[in-house]
């Protein structure tokens, strides 16, 4: 081959090289040759198997403070230690009555006749009558007859020491202690020992056979004064 061929079969050969290095680069240039890497997306937290294993156990509920002292009540009512009883009778009962006079009226609704009953029914009148009256004289209505005379009875005698003129007011509601002479004698005691008092409420009082009946005992009493 002659010189002149070799140089010009040279120059084509590069001539063709510089062509397809710039084709190559201006593919490259249009496509990425790696795809852009996204980043992670941030993974929850996995619990641990420690923290896997607590699981909440919820408390058990705490009773109801007044069935609490519902069921204390009711117990000692049964117990063989009369001491259990007073100290409910004591403690716990006044504590009912202030929070929850709807249960002690419940509660004495649910006992049996018997004594147990007959016990905590006088003490509920003793306490609440003294607490709130019209409350405690409301509920002795309800009472069947034999325990609504019983109780008026308890009644009248509990507000005597406090409220003579209370006491005679419960005992003719309920028509209690003018047969058997107590409400006379509890008048006659009110006059000897606080005759201003009983001659202030007798003046009060309409006329009738009722008002005149207390009336005579208490201008005894007066006339027995010094």
């Amino acid at each position: 081959m002659k010189f002149s061929n070799v140089i010009m079969v040279s120059a084509a050969v590069l001539v063709v090289g510089i062509g397809g290095l710039h084709l190559f680069d201006r593919l490259n240039a249009g496509t990425p040759t790696t795809a852009p890497v996204e980043p992670l997306a941030e993974q929850p937290a996995m619990p641990s198997p420690y923290e896997s294993a607590q699981v909440p156990v919820e408390a058990p509920p705490m009773p109801d403070p007044p069935q609490q002292l519902v069921a204390e009540i009711e117990r000692a009512l049964v117990a063989v230690d009369p001491q259990q009883r007073e100290t409910a009778f004591n403690s716990l009962l006044p504590e009912l009555l202030r929070e929850d006079p709807g249960s002690v009226v419940a509660m004495v609704a649910r006992l049996a006749p018997g004594e147990p009953r007959d016990a905590l029914r006088d003490e509920v009148t003793r306490q609440w009558i003294t607490q709130d009256r019209e409350a405690a004289v409301e509920w002795i209505g309800t009472l069947w007859e034999a325990e609504k005379k019983a109780s008026a009875v308890t009644a009248m005698r509990t507000l005597a020491a406090r409220s003579p003129a209370q006491a005679i007011a419960v005992a003719d509601r309920f028509g209690v202690g003018r047969d058997d002479g107590s409400l006379e004698h509890l008048v006659q005691i009110w006059a000897t020992e606080s005759p201003g008092e009983a001659m202030q409420w007798l003046a009060t009082q309409p006329e009738g056979p009722q008002t005149e009946q207390l009336r005579a005992r208490i201008e005894q009493a007066r006339a027995g004064q010094p």
